[in-house]
C-alpha cells in the first residue's frame, strides 16, 4: 500500500549521545557470530555459552539465542547434528560434532590463557573409541576410554611431549550429567582441575610444561567430538543441553564454574512434615522433603501439612530419630548440623530436644534456655525471642558438631542465626563412641515443624541452615500477577502462592491471540544476511513493489490476529523515518527518501483486522560504531522526547518524562517514543536480549526500568515481551512449547531490572511442583505470571532468502499443535521478499496450512452435547460462552460427563482454564464410555492453562466422554471442552 507522506522534520546527522539501560547479554534471531562479555561470579568472561535454543538458519552456522553468548563462529560437522528442543544437539558418533573458533584465541602456539570448559550432557549407554565430550587445542580433552572417562592434556617440554591425566568411572548412560575443566598454567607446567554432577575430581597436574597446542586446531574447541587433526571420528553418542567456554583470572575458585555448583554441604535429611506417617512410625516424605526409611515418628500425627503433632499415650513415648547411614560409614568424617523447628511451648523443662551420634545433647531448661552438654562438659544458652510467621511462634535451634584437632567443636544456632560458642571439647572429655542415630524431642509433647541434618565442611554452621522458612503455612494469599517467595519456601506454601498468581488484563488479551506473526524486513533482506554490520549503505534497502496490504491480507486469512514488524534490527536500520539517526528508509533513494514502512504496515495491519506490534532491537552496532552504544557514560536523568533543531514538536503540547538512562539508552527511549505517539495504538513492544557484537569487555548496560516506564504510560495495552515482564521466550526457536507449559513460574529480576527464569530457559519443566522447588533452590524471588510464546521462522531464516523454501504442511500443523495447543502463543516469522511482498510459496503454504488445521478441527462436537457433572454448572462447558465455567468443589476432584446426541467419533479434545482464576489443573484423565457402559481411558493430560489441545491415540467412536480430575492446586474453573473429529485425512 501507500500513504501520503508530510514534510519530513530536520534531522541530525548523528544524534546527540542519548541514552539506554540495564540488562543480560544475549541475542535473540541473532547471527552465528556476535561478541559479548557476561561476566559470572567468578569473574570469568564467556566466550560461548548455550543451550541451543537458537537454530542453524545459516546452514552448518549456528545462530544465538536469547540468553546465549557467542564470541565466536560454533559450526556442526556433517550437518547430522540435529537440535531437539527437549534435549538439545543430538549427537550419533564418528564425525559428529561442533566446533567453536573464539573471535580471539584463548589458546595456540604459545597462548596459555586460563579457561573453563563445561558441558551438560546424556550419554548413551555405548560410546566409540575415546568418544570426547569436549577438546580444546588439539591436545587438551575429557573423553571416553572404554568403561572410564579420562580428562586431561598432552604437556610439550622442549619438544618431549608427556601426558597429565586422570581416570574415572564413567557416568550413568541415558542421564543428564555436567562435566567442567579448567585450565590452569603455573610456572613450568599446568594444573587441569575437574568436576562431575557437583563433586570435585583429582587434579590432573603437568610439571613438565603445560599443554602443547596443534598447529591446525590450537584456536579451536570442540564438543561432542575432537578437534585435532587425526581424532575427528571420535565423536560422542548422546546429546549436548549446553555448553559453555570462558576465561578467567588466576587463581581458579569454584565460583568461575556457571553450569554447575560444587558442593562444600550436603543436604542429607530435611523435612517439613509435609508428608505421611504410617502406622509403624515410619516417615514417608512429600516432594521437595529429603529423607529416607531411617526416619521414624514415634506417638505423632500430621495435623495439617507441615505440623507435626507429638502427643503420647500413657506409658508410651513421642520422639523422632533418624539413622544416619546416609552420612557413611564415619557419620562425623565432617561437620554435622542437626535442626529443629519447635513451638516455644514444647520446651518444657527436661526435654530433650536433640541428641546428635550420642556426642552431644540439647535440653531444654525452660522456653528461654537450653542446656548443651558433650562428654564431661555442659553449657546454659540463653534463647533469643520466640520468632513469628503468620501469627505462629516458633523456635529454631540448630546444632553444629565439628571434628577439631583436639576433639570436638560444638556450635548452637537459635533464632535469626544468632550464634553460641563454639564450645570445645576435648578428645579426651569426649564420648568414647559415636551412636549412628540422631534423635529429637524424646518423650516430648508438643508441635514440630521440621527437622534437617546437614554434612558440611569449610563452612559456617550458620551458612548451611536448611530450615529458615519454616513454620510451612498455607497461608491465605491475594491473587497478583506477581508473588514473592522466600529461600526454602516449603512445597505447601509456593503452591498455595502459584494458586494465586493472576495475568493481568494485557496478557488475557495477548493470550487469546494465540497466534502472532513476524514480520522481518530490513536491509538484510536486500545484503543476504542475519545479521547486519550497521555499516551498510541505506540506499540498499530497495523494496520494489511494496504492498503492506497484501502482508496484511495474507496474515488474516492464514488466522492471525496481530503481527510484529523489525522496525530495527542488530544493524540499527529503521523502518521509519527518525529524528535520531540517519541510518534509516528517509536516507535511502526508495520512495525519495520519504518512505515509512512502519507507517504503511500499521495502517494495513488495522485496515484488515490486525494488531500492531513492533519489535525495537536493543542491540545497535550503527550507534556502537558511532560511539553511542557500549561508550561506557553515566545513567542520568534524560528528558524524553529530546527536542532537536528544528524539530516539528516544538512548541507544541506533547508528554514529557524524565527518565534515568545512559546515552543509547536515550536513544532507544527517543524512538520508542517516536514509535508510540505517531503511529497509533501498538499492541505489543517486543525486546530481544542481544548485546551486538562488540569486542568482550564492551557491555551495554540497558535500562530497562526506564523502557518499561516509557511504554506503560504511552501504549498501557501494549505487552512488552521476551525481554519483558508480560511475555517471555519459550527457550528454543523452533516454535515448541514444552509438553506441560505452565502461565506460572519461578522468576528472578536481573540486575538490569527485567524478569527471567530462575531456572534455565531450556529447562524442560518451569511451572510443575518439581519446578516451584527447583526455582526456589535455584534463588527465585518471585512466582509469576509469565505466558510463553513460540517464535519459529517458516523459513531456515529469518530474513528472506531466495534460496530458501517454506517449512511443509505437516512441520507448520506439527508446531501449531505444539504451541497453540500447549498453552503457549505462536510466534511465526513470515520475511517479505525484495519486492517487500510475501512471497507467492509462502502466501500458498499459509493458505495450505490454514486449511489443514481448519479441517483438523472443523465444527466443535462438545457444543451439541449435555454437560453434567459434580461441582457448580456443569454445563458451562459446552455452552459455547467465553467466561462462563464448571467450578470443581474443591482441589484434586472434579468430574464432567458429556453425553452426546448419538455415537460420535472423536479425534482430538480441547480443554480451556478460565485463567482469570489462575492455572490450577495439574493432572486429569478423558474417558470414553462403551455400549455396554463401561469406561475406558483414552487420554490423560497434565497442565492446562489458556487451551490444550489433545491428539487422541486413536480416533474414539462413543456416546459420552467424561473428564476426572486427579490433581489441581485449587478448584478449577474449567471454561471449555471442544470435541473434533477431522473431516480429512
Amino acid at each position: 500500500m501507500r500513504r501520503a507522506l508530510g514534510p519530513r522534520p530536520a534531522r541530525q546527522r548523528r544524534p546527540l549521545r542519548l541514552l539506554t539501560a540495564a540488562m543480560l547479554a544475549c541475542g535473540l534471531l541473532t547471527s552465528a557470530t556476535w561478541h559479548a562479555s557476561a561476566t559470572a561470579t567468578g569473574g570469568t568472561t564467556d566466550l560461548l555459552h548455550t543451550a541451543f535454543g537458537g537454530s542453524f538458519s545459516s546452514g552448518s552456522t549456528y545462530t544465538a539465542a536469547t540468553g546465549e553468548t557467542m564470541d565466536g563462529v560454533l559450526v556442526r560437522r556433517t550437518g547430522g547434528e540435529l537440535t531437539d528442543p527437549a534435549d538439545g544437539i543430538q549427537l550419533h558418533g564418528g564425525q559428529e560434532g561442533l566446533t567453536f573458533t573464539p573471535s580471539t584465541p584463548i589458546s595456540g602456539g604459545t597462548v596459555q590463557q586460563p579457561f573453563v570448559m563445561e558441558a551438560a550432557f546424556t550419554p548413551a549407554a555405548t560410546q566409540g573409541s575415546l568418544a570426547t565430550v569436549f577438546a580444546l587445542g588439539g591436545n587438551l580433552f575429557a573423553r571416553y576410554n572404554g568403561s572410564s572417562l579420562q580428562y586431561g592434556f598432552s604437556a610439550n617440554n622442549n619438544g618431549t611431549w608427556s601426558d597429565a591425566t586422570k581416570t574415572v568411572p564413567a557416568p550413568a548412560a541415558g542421564t543428564q550429567h555436567v562435566l567442567s575443566v579448567a585450565y590452569e598454567p603455573t610456572t613450568g607446567g599446568a594444573t587441569m582441575h575437574a568436576f562431575l554432577d557437583g563433586a570435585q575430581l583429582p587434579d590432573a597436574v603437568s610439571t613438565s610444561g603445560p599443554a602443547g597446542w596443534n598447529d591446525t586446531s590450537g584456536a579451536q574447541a570442540g564438543f561432542g567430538n575432537d578437534v585435532h587433526p587425526s581424532a575427528l571420528s571420535r565423536g560422542l553418542t548422546g546429546s549436548l543441553r549446553q555448553v559453555r567456554l570462558a576465561t578467567f583470572t588466576a587463581p581458579f575458585v569454584p565460583a568461575d564454574l556457571a553450569l554447575q555448583t560444587v558442593r562444600s554441604s550436603a543436604k542429607r535429611l530435611s523435612v517439613d512434615f509435609e508428608g505421611a506417617v504410617s502406622a509403624n512410625g515410619a516417615y514417608h516424605p512429600a516432594e521437595g522433603e529429603t529423607a529416607d526409611d531411617g526416619l521414624t515418628v514415634t506417638g505423632g500425627r500430621i495435623t495439617t501439612p507441615g505440623t507435626l503433632r507429638l502427643a503420647a499415650a500413657p506409658r508410651s513415648t513421642t520422639g523422632i530419630s533418624w539413622d544416619t547411614a546416609p552420612l557413611g560409614t564415619d557419620p562425623l568424617g565432617s561437620g554435622v548440623l542437626a535442626e529443629s523447628v519447635v513451638a516455644p511451648e514444647l520446651l518444657q523443662p527436661g526435654t530433650p530436644v536433640m541428641n546428635v551420634l550420642g556426642l552431644a545433647a540439647l535440653t531444654a531448661l525452660d522456653q528461654h534456655t537450653v542446656r548443651l552438654s558433650a562428654g564431661a562438659g555442659h553449657w546454659d544458652v540463653k534463647l533469643p525471642a520466640a520468632q513469628s510467621r503468620s501469627g505462629v511462634r516458633y523456635q529454631h535451634l540448630a546444632l553444629a558438631v565439628e571434628p577439631d584437632a583436639d576433639g570436638l567443636a560444638l556450635t548452637l544456632v537459635t533464632g535469626d542465626h544468632t550464634v553460641s560458642g563454639p564450645f570445645h571439647v576435648a578428645a579426651s572429655d569426649a564420648p568414647a563412641a559415636v551412636t549412628p542415630r540422631i534423635d529429637w524431642l524424646t518423650g516430648a509433647r508438643g508441635t514440630v515443624y521440621g527437622v534437617a541434618v546437614t554434612a558440611f565442611s569449610g563452612l559456617a554452621p550458620a551458612d548451611v541452615r536448611v530450615l529458615g522458612s519454616l513454620p510451612c503455612l498455607a497461608t491465605k494469599v491475594a491473587p497478583a500477577q506477581q508473588i514473592s517467595i522466600m529461600p526454602g519456601e516449603c512445597l505447601t506454601s509456593l503452591v498455595a502462592k502459584a494458586s494465586a498468581v493472576r495475568p493481568d488484563g494485557r496478557q488475557i488479551s495477548w493470550q487469546e491471540l494465540q497466534q502472532t506473526a513476524f514480520l522481518h524486513f530490513g536491509v538484510n533482506t536486500f545484503t543476504g544476511a542475519e545479521w547486519g554490520t550497521g555499516q551498510e549503505d541505506p540506499d540498499v534497502f530497495q523494496p520494489t513493489q511494496l504492498d503492506t496490504d497484501q502482508w496484511a491480507r495474507t496474515l488474516r486469512d492464514a488466522g492471525f490476529k496481530l503481527a510484529i514488524l523489525t522496525v530495527k534490527h542488530h544493524d540499527g536500520f529503521l523502518l521509519y523515518p527518525s529524528r535520531y539517526t540517519t541510518h534509516d528508509v528517509a536516507s535511502s533513494s526508495w520512495e525519495g527518501g520519504k518512505g515509512d514502512v512502519l507507517g504503511d504496515f500499521a495502517t494495513s495491519m488495522r485496515k484488515y483486522g490486525l494488531k500492531v506490534g513492533v519489535y525495537i532491537s536493543p542491540a545497535d552496532e550503527n550507534q556502537y560504531a558511532d560511539g553511542v552504544y557500549a561508550n561506557g557514560g553515566a545513567h542520568t536523568p534524560r528528558t524524553i522526547p529530546t527536542l532537536v533543531p528544528g524539530d516539528d514538536r516544538a512548541g507544541k503540547k506533547i508528554p514529557g518524562f524524565t527518565l534515568t538512562a545512559d546515552d543509547y539508552g536515550a536513544y532507544m527511549l527517543n524512538q520508542l517514543y517516536e514509535v508510540l505517539t505517531q503511529y497509533g495504538p501498538i499492541d505489543e513492544v517486543w525486546f530481544d536480549g542481544a548485546q551486538g557484537r562488540i569486542p568482550a569487555g564492551k557491555v551495554e548496560n540497558y535500562d530497562f526500568p526506564s523502557w518499561y516506564q516509557l511504554i506503560r504510560a504511552l501504549a498501557p495495552q501494549a505487552v512488552i515481551a521476551v525481554t519483558g515482564p508480560d511475555v517471555r521466550w519459550v527457550g528454543n526457536e523452533s516454535g515448541v512449547a514444552r509438553p506441560d507449559e505452565w502461565s506460572v513460574l519461578p522468576t528472578v529480576t536481573t540486575a538490569a531490572g527485567s524478569r527471567d527464569y530462575a531456572l534455565s530457559y531450556s529447562a524442560q519443566d518451569e511451572g510443575s511442583r518439581s519446578a516451584l522447588l527447583a526455582g526456589r533452590d535455584s534463588g527465585a524471588s518471585a512466582l509469576s505470571w509469565w505466558p510463553a510464546e513460540c517464535d519459529v521462522s517458516i523459513h531456515d531464516g529469518w530474513f528472506y532468502h531466495a534460496n530458501q523454501q517454506p517449512k511443509s504442511v505437516q512441520q507448520l500443523t506439527d508446531i501449531y499443535y505444539k504451541s497453540v495447543g500447549r498453552n503457549a502463543d505462536l510466534l511465526l516469522n513470515i520475511p517479505p521478499d525484495q519486492d517487500g511482498q510475501i512471497a507467492p510459496a509462502d502466501v500458498a503454504r499459509l493458505t495450505e496450512w490454514r486449511a489443514r488445521i481448519d479441517a483438523d478441527m472443523p465444527s466443535d462436537l462438545a457444543l451439541k452435547a449435555r454437560a453434567t457433572g459434580d461441582g457448580q454448572n456443569a454445563g458451562a462447558v459446552v455452552d459455547g460462552k467465553a467466561g462462563t465455567d464448571w467450578v470443581t468443589s474443591g482441589p484434586n476432584e472434579g468430574t464432567v460427563q458429556l453425553t452426546l446426541p448419538a455415537a460420535t467419533t472423536v479425534d482430538r479434545i480441547a480443554l480451556a482454564e478460565d485463567i482469570h482464576f489462575g492455572q490450577q489443573l495439574e493432572s486429569a484423565v478423558v474417558e470414553a464410555q462403551a455400549t455396554d457402559g463401561s469406561w475406558s481411558q483414552v487420554a490423560t493430560v497434565d497442565s492446562v492453562g489458556y487451551q490444550r489441545i489433545i491428539a487422541l491415540d486413536q480416533p474414539v467412536t462413543t456416546t459420552s466422554l467424561r473428564l476426572r480430575i486427579l490433581h489441581s492446586r485449587a478448584a478449577v474453573h474449567l471454561d471449555r471442552i471442544s470435541l473434533f473429529h477431522a473431516t480429512s485425512s
